[in-house]
């Protein structure tokens, strides 16, 4: 889900409210308070553990959360294991700053329960909508953390770890499968699996010796406790890779896409397009009708609809036309590149500076030897090929 819609989304919200504010004055407003949370009667904070849970949690949404930093509102092991130790902070804010997202969305506290030692909350974040096409999201998510003590205070924990302390664990190659009792483990597809990452690295990092977990939920919701939610409309999806870890609703031991994006090299100015393009060239193309479908959809478009120029799509700036254009359209891409240069142009593309059209435009010039309207063309022509 593209950050342009969720921000139409959001600042839409506005024209609901009689005030005639602008959105960056009522955003500069909100900035200028605390973030308080409504908390329901069901939440007994005559209880001393629970009123410091509730505290712990409106101190953490007024620190930054939006932000990688040492958080002293979470758990040291995670701080140090992971970056990004926050697992639900990327879908919460989707493109957007806490400030803004609480200038529109209402944190509500629906429940914090006891569990052995230590304690869960739920928390609601809805907004005031009750007309479409607004109210389809008036629920951003129910998020759903784990308070544990840490030298005698309470701090904040990934529901992960809590969610998956019985699943079951089975190593195949250098994946470590993670998945409910209840899961049937695929041996073929395991084998299948190892089989395409021993390939890519082969072929695109061969100075790879790392390893990663797969955790295989069954379905969506599952997949979004993983991450901290008890119910998600931002940042729903069927498959995401983190640090160390594949996560996955599918329930299938073969995911390629997700493990296109553990095996490449690691390049910081390898922009979204192209980190995306590359997973869905290597990785979707696997399912040779998924990938046709997606490529056709991005030419039909392309001839209809006048936000689909090629700059926009390379610049991820397309209007939302129900898939994520990102995909294609760096996939278009790799497929010139490599009919004309192999593997090795897509080495080089996966090395390279690809943040915005121009440099991708750049770069793709380069490994191909050719101008600006000779790609363009490429591109262009490649494109049509879908319709």
């Amino acid at each position: 889900m593209r950050r342009l819609l969720l921000l139409l989304i959001l600042f839409s919200c506005t024209v609901e409210t009689d005030e005639a504010k602008s959105v960056e004055h009522k955003t500069t407003d909100r900035i200028k308070q605390k973030i308080e949370l409504q908390v329901s009667s069901r939440v007994d904070t005559t209880i001393s553990a629970v009123k410091e849970v509730l505290d712990l949690y409106e101190n953490y949404i007024n620190s930054r959360p939006d932000s990688i930093y040492d958080n002293p509102y979470w758990n040291d092991i995670e701080k140090i294991q992971y970056k990004d130790f926050d697992f639900s902070r990327i879908s919460i804010y989707n493109g957007l700053n806490s400030q803004q997202l609480f200038s529109f969305y209402q944190a509500f506290v629906l429940s914090i329960e006891p569990k052995n030692d230590k304690y869960q909350i739920r928390v609601l974040y809805s907004n005031s909508a009750s007309t479409p096409p607004y109210v389809g999201s008036k629920v951003w998510c129910i998020h759903k953390l784990v308070a544990i003590k840490e030298e005698g205070s309470w701090k904040l924990e990934n529901f992960l770890i809590e969610k998956t302390k019985n699943w079951q664990k089975r190593q195949s190659g250098f994946i470590e499968y993670v998945f409910p009792k209840e899961h049937l483990f695929d041996i073929e597809r395991a084998n299948k699996a190892d089989s395409f990452c021993k390939n890519i690295i082969k072929r695109f990092n061969p100075g790879f010796n790392s390893s990663f977990k797969f955790y295989l939920a069954n379905g969506i919701d599952e997949m979004g406790e993983l991450e901290n939610f008890d119910y998600y409309f931002t940042g729903i999806t069927t498959g995401k890779a983190r640090e160390s870890m594949i996560l996955s609703s599918k329930g299938d031991e073969f995911y390629p896409h997700e493990f296109i994006h553990k095996l490449l090299p690691i390049n910081e100015n390898r922009g979204h397009v192209i980190e995306e393009g590359l997973a869905t060239f290597l990785g979707t193309k696997e399912s040779l009708d998924e990938y046709s479908s997606m490529m056709q959809k991005l030419a039909q478009d392309f001839n209809r609809r006048a936000s689909y120029s090629l700059e926009n799509i390379l610049n991820n700036q397309t209007e939302w036309n129900g898939y994520p254009v990102a995909y294609p359209g760096g996939a278009l891409i790799c497929e010139v590149i490599h009919e004309i240069k192999g593997d090795e142009g897509i080495n080089n593309l996966a090395r390279g500076k690809t943040n915005s059209y121009d440099e991708i435009l750049s770069l793709t010039k380069n490994i191909l030897q050719l101008n600006e309207i000779d790609v363009i063309q490429l591109i262009e022509k490649k494109l049509k090929e879908y319709e």
